[in-house]
């Protein structure tokens, strides 16, 4: 065999194989006989006809195409090894050429990357602060919970708790509304989806109409006076000071809501014996001071790990932008692969199937390869960036570490059952999937200390060391950072 091959730009190969007419002919013989039994040839038990008849009764082209099929997987096999190639995946016949006789391969290459100088990365780390109006707006919430709630058929009054159907976008330039008159939610749902962007879309929404329950300034004064059932239509500027709606700093936005219910609210007031109820079911209750002081170091904590993960994702991807990386679009493929038996499987707990989903969106296997495309080449770039910091920073997890983490685990359950756990890990799979977990934090461990520059760039300290780790499972546990 003559063996040329050919790497592309698309990070695949095209791998040309020259076949000796001899073997051809071999093979177009059995290709011959395995159609022959396949069809009925007057005068011939099926599989016994001489070629020449198979032939004249089939076609030479359906010989050669049964035989190319018969020889293609044979020829890929012996070829591939003196390829020089690495594949990510089983390659593919794209062609095959007559004269002389000769199979092309495209084959998909193992995935390429250059982290370039990612240890003198870095990015600004503000950790995030709790003021005291968060502190007062989460002990609102557990008041709200413990609150003496009526219902009220009067109209609106500053103070009530509305249950709301919310439709919003932000305004497009040049954008008209009529503000008369009354829309269903049907037609407020796609008056909203047929303009801008969508700001607000909730149903069954709950507010406090106050300063401190306010989405944006105004909408408490938009329903003074309704009952429940009206529809109220405005529109509202977004301050450009409210982190939650930053990226729609400044904007109009047009909204349209539906009064559902109103009730009157009478909310307890701060005091000791508050805190003592709330928290009734510990060891022991808590006073308003020591409530507060828990509420605080709650937010600290949820501000910390959102912040994070924030920073984390933000680092990522500042590294991925940086790194060279290639990957073959069968990489892609199978990361899309992923997502949509994920949503079959969500779609599924819900009642309803993928095929069902594309029914009722009108949506092709094709349309939902473009749809996910996108996400699962950023997936696939995050993916290979901490594959590779894995291996340049040398991380390795040692069994002895794994025991413990085991050992960890186990102590959260009673003594009567942490046999039966400890069983459960004693599996090849099992140790695995701790490793995998153990090494996810260990790189982003890392990623955190490179970004915040914390360590030399020269150093590079590792985990205890241990067996070979296959990073699979990390990676895709962090797919959504």
């Amino acid at each position: 065999m003559n063996i040329q091959t050919e790497r592309l730009e698309d990070h695949t190969a095209r791998v040309t194989v020259e076949l000796d007419g001899e073997r051809l002919d071999q093979a177009k013989k059995q290709a011959a006989q395995e159609i022959s039994k396949k069809v009925n040839i007057p005068g011939f038990r099926k599989g016994k006809a001489p070629y020449r008849l198979v032939s004249n009764y089939v076609g030479e082209a359906a010989i050669l195409e049964e035989a190319v099929e018969l020889l293609s997987n044979d020829i890929y096999k012996e070829a591939l090894p003196e390829s020089g190639l690495d594949p990510y995946g089983p390659g593919s016949l794209v062609d095959f050429k007559a004269d002389p006789p000769a199979f092309v391969y495209a084959v998909p290459l193992q995935p390429t990357v250059d982290l370039k100088d990612y240890a003198s990365f870095r990015l600004d780390f503000a950790a995030p602060t709790v003021a005291d109006r968060d502190v007062d707006l989460a002990l609102r919430n557990l008041r709200e919970e413990q609150a003496v709630v009526e219902a009220s058929f009067q109209p609106v009054v500053m103070g009530n708790r509305v249950t709301l159907d919310i439709h919003s976008h932000i305004i497009e330039e040049g954008e008209e509304h009529e503000h008369e008159g009354e829309e269903g939610e049907e037609e407020a749902d796609t008056h909203d989806h047929q303009h801008g962007e969508p700001f607000i879309h909730e149903h069954d929404a709950t507010f406090i109409l106050d300063a401190d329950g306010e989405p944006v300034p105004g909408f408490n004064d938009a329903h003074l006076g309704a009952v429940a059932g009206d529809t109220r239509m405005f529109e509202l500027s977004v301050p450009e000071d409210v982190e939650k709606y930053a990226d729609a700093s400044g904007k109009k936005v047009h909204f349209t809501t539906v009064v559902k219910k109103i009730e009157v609210v009478t909310l307890p007031d701060l005091t000791d014996d508050f805190a003592a109820r709330v928290t009734k079911d510990e060891e022991k209750p808590l006073s308003l001071l020591e409530l507060r002081m828990r509420v605080r170091e709650n937010l600290e904590k949820s501000e910390s790990d959102r912040y994070r993960e924030e920073f984390l994702r933000r680092t990522i991807d500042a590294l991925v932008e940086k790194a060279e990386i290639g990957f073959p679009e069968a990489m892609v493929a199978d990361q899309v692969e992923d997502f949509l038996q994920d949503l079959d499987q969500r779609l599924r707990r819900q009642g309803m199937t993928l095929k069902d989903y594309m029914s009722i969106y009108k949506k092709s296997t094709d349309d939902l390869y473009t749809d996910y495309r996108p996400m699962a080449v950023q997936t696939v770039q995050r993916q290979l960036v901490l594959r590779q910091l894995v291996s340049s920073e040398a991380l390795q997890v040692s069994d002895e570490s794994i025991n413990a983490e085991i050992d960890r685990v186990i102590e959260r359950f009673g003594a009567d059952r942490q046999d039966e756990i400890r069983k459960m890990f004693d599996t090849p799979q099992m140790r695995d999937s701790v490793r995998n977990d153990l090494l996810r934090d260990a790189v982003i461990d890392r990623i955190m200390t490179i970004a915040k520059g914390e360590t030399p760039a020269a150093e590079t300290s590792t985990t205890e060391a241990g067996s070979d780790t296959n990073t699979e499972s990390t990676e895709d546990k962090e797919e959504s950072a």
